[in-house]
């Protein structure tokens, strides 16, 4: 997918004849048109709103969409958890994928963790919301995030800009764009951006002589700290008639200390291993805590590194002036190595006496994924008819090497053995990937009048997956070791009719399959989780297009729900595999602008979902969601007119609220059943203290554009994120039964953006 969002609704100019709405121009089926046009649920932001809402990462996207929700991961340093509809996923496990796609440039991001780039060059962002495929090289079931990087212009400029914050952050941007040559133009980009962490490590800093991969970890001085240093080029070719070629590469080099994997409850819910109550006695720490602290003690958190990078090549030809054929192929790749400590404080000894250091529960982890994708597409656009078929192949490779500390007690500045299979058998892995996927889809869009459209689609998937666990011996006499294989195939549809019925105003219908593929886990196979999901929408625009209301009700039937789970009386990290899930909501997004230069927005999501456990146990309960029954987002936004010398100001406040929900499948103290769901009420008071509750984030940004400089023109940005300081918990990471770590939301930041174009 191409996502463009050419205008993103704000303000109009100073001095533009046409005042109230303007178009927002997006390719969700592969040609631009209007969004409003287009029979499904789409969000869409510009590189203005990208700016202004201080988008930089993945886990900002879901600021203004209904019944979207991206939160950062405890434990990994850049795979979010993504949360569209009830459809919630972010596995960092190689064999199972996410329901929520994710491109860049039209390229099939196969993890979340290959999402690491900074999204500097980013112009353009769509998020579509329900199943997506008859228009996509990948399947999915929740939705499809899409970025677009911008591409060269083809004309001499330099750009560049920085910002300064809060938490010592420090950001700077050049780019520079080429003039044409013989057709071939270039645009560059370096991005350096870092920050402190925000909050502070009070225990000891220790070393910990890990083997090679791993190599020595010692403890990070501040957690949520970042060092980033980033390249985007692109290059573009159109030097032969009707052609037109695109390179793309990304680099990104991360070294970031994970947030503060605080200790929620628990203490002493491990007997001798952990009894944190009594590690004050023996030099240790015992911190436990629901709020948000600002410092904590935790020695087994060390700095975590990833390596992300990326080629693609886009060829577009253009047959005639109905018909053009397209290619994305694309490399691309992540090397990451990081560490957790589920124990949350610095701790010793508790057996012996010798002072030594402990580790109750933690885990190092290294990992490397590359994945080769081709597509080839066949695009029409004729008077009544548009289509769209394709064909295509992903192939990915992983290795994954994530042994697990399990009561470890090491002595200062002795090595830490890693041993095959005894360092893995409380929850870790040791194994290699690979994983094929084919896939051919087809699309046809056929107004019958200019009033009545029908749209229908249909994709054929191919899946062969092969898991080959590593270790010496198997965890357990019911799980075996070695090398599986699974092959599946799906045939999946969509359907669709629209009626505008007025010029600016139109209805539509819509109903779709999809699934997440199944595989190999840990020596099992599973099936895919399948979704069925109703549509209806009305997009409308009144009031001489000062108005927009966009609403869409729904309805998705899931089965085979894939949900992960970490149990270590199981193995470690378990797959949930079972039961079904139905999804019901609304979603509405509304615009006005009440007088020129002034915008308003708001949307608000509603998302109910009934979970059910497929077992005839009584004493099972159904695996529960962590879609937030709402959400919502509100802002206003301000644009005076231009002063004398042309430079103008902008105001822009924004909100944005998610309900209460779950961060735990089961119930806190219940057991976890790859077949049944969750066992057992486990401890109720505490599973409702665990609940994460509702929370406003506000943010606001103040801007001076075009400030004439001489030649050059200047642009300068006061904002503010988090400006009321919501702490509440983001992440939360079940240990043994009432033992639980978390994170918690970043606190106000706060900085200036400044920069100049020539």
């Amino acid at each position: 997918m191409t996502g463009v969002a050419r205008a993103q609704d704000s303000a109009p100019a100073a001095g533009r004849a046409e005042a109230g709405l303007t178009d927002i121009i997006v390719t969700a089926r592969k040609r631009s048109e209007n969004i409003q046009n287009v029979p499904t649920a789409v969000t869409a932001m510009d590189a203005k709103l990208i700016a202004d809402l201080q988008i930089e990462s993945f886990q900002d996207v879901g600021k203004t969409a209904p019944n979207v929700v991206i939160q950062k991961q405890a434990g990994s340093p850049t795979a979010p958890q993504f949360n569209i509809r009830g459809v919630s996923s972010g596995s960092i496990n190689f064999q199972i994928d996410s329901g929520v796609a994710l491109y860049l440039d039209g390229v099939y991001l196969g993890r979340p963790g290959n999402s690491a780039f900074d999204l500097a060059d980013i112009e353009r962002i769509e998020v579509l919301r329900g199943p997506q495929g008859t228009l996509f090289g990948r399947n999915s079931t929740g939705g499809a995030i899409s970025f677009v990087t911008a591409g060269p212009t083809g004309k001499f400029g330099v750009v560049v800009d920085g910002t300064i914050g809060n938490y010592q952050r420090r950001r700077g941007r050049i780019t520079v764009n080429t003039p044409e040559w013989n057709g071939l133009s270039a645009r560059v980009t370096y991005v350096h951006d870092e920050n402190t962490g925000y909050v502070k490590n009070s225990g000891p800093r220790r070393t910990y002589l890990f083997p090679e991969p791993f190599g020595p970890q010692t403890s990070a001085d501040s957690f949520g700290a970042n060092n980033n240093e980033s390249v985007f080029a692109a290059v573009r070719y159109t030097g032969i008639d009707n052609l037109t070629l695109d390179y793309r590469f990304d680099y990104a080099d991360l070294v970031t200390t994970l947030d503060a994997m605080q200790l929620l409850n628990g203490g002493a819910a491990f007997g001798a291993i952990t009894n944190f109550p009594n590690q004050p006695a023996l030099g240790g720490t015992a911190v436990e805590s629901l709020k948000r602290l600002d410092r904590v003690p935790i020695d087994g958190l060390a700095a975590a590194s990833q390596k992300t990078w990326g080629h693609s090549l886009t060829a577009v030809y253009d047959l005639n002036d109905a018909l053009s054929v397209k290619y994305i192929g694309a490399l691309r790749g992540f090397k990451v190595n990081s560490t957790s400590d589920l124990d949350g404080n610095a701790l010793v000894d508790p057996y012996g006496g010798t002072g030594g250091y402990f580790q109750a529960l933690g885990a190092v982890r290294y990992a490397k994924q590359r994945q080769w994708s081709h597509e080839l597409q066949l695009l029409g656009h004729m008077d009544r008819l548009d289509f769209v078929g394709g064909l295509f192949y992903y192939r990915e490779k992983a290795f994954l090497n994530s042994p697990v500390i399990f009561g470890l007690v090491a002595q200062p500045g002795q090595p830490i053995p890693i041993v095959n299979p005894d360092s893995y058998l409380a929850g870790g892995d040791l194994l290699r990937v690979l994983n094929k996927s084919y896939a051919a889809y087809a699309h046809v869009d056929f107004r019958l009048t200019d009033e009545l459209e029908l749209s229908a689609g249909t994709r054929y998937s191919k899946d062969d997956r092969t898991e080959n666990d590593l270790l010496a011996a198997p965890r357990t006499p019911t799980v075996p070791r070695g090398s599986f294989r699974a092959k599946q195939g799906r045939f999946d549809y969509d359907a669709s009719i629209r009626y505008r019925f007025a010029p600016d105003s139109s209805v539509y219908a819509k109903f779709t399959t999809g699934f997440v593929s199944g595989g190999i886990f840990h020596g099992a196979e599973f099936e895919p989780e399948t979704i069925k999901s109703y549509e209806v929408g009305l997009k409308s625009e009144f009031l001489n297009r000062r108005v927009r209301v966009n609403l869409a009700l729904f309805q998705a039937d899931r089965k085979a729900l894939q949900v992960t789970g970490f149990d270590p009386n199981q193995g470690g990290n378990i797959l949930l595999n079972t039961g079904t899930e139905r999804a019901r909501g609304v979603e509405v997004e509304t615009t006005v602008v009440p007088v020129d230069g002034l915008t308003l927005n708001a949307n608000y999501g509603f998302t109910d979902v009934e979970p059910k456990a497929e077992s005839s146990n009584p004493a099972a309960t159904p695996v529960r969601s962590y879609q937030p029954r709402h959400t919502a987002y509100l802002a206003t936004q301000y644009e005076a007119a231009a002063f004398p010398d042309g430079t103008t100001l902008s105001f822009r406040v924004d909100g944005q609220y998610e309900g209460k929900h779950y961060r735990l499948q089961c119930p806190i103290g219940a057991l976890q059943s790859p077949t049944e769901g969750c066992l057992g009420s486990g401890d109720a008071a505490l599973d409702r203290a665990l609940v994460i509750p509702s929370s406003w984030q506000i943010g606001a940004r103040m801007t001076f554009a075009d400030i004439p400089l001489g030649s050059v023109k200047g642009r300068i940005s006061l904002w503010g994120k988090n400006l009321n300081n919501s702490d509440k918990p983001e992440f939360l990471f079940p240990v043994f039964d009432t033992w639980t770590v978390g994170t918690f939301q970043a606190p106000r930041t706060y900085g200036v953006d400044f920069g100049v174009e020539f």
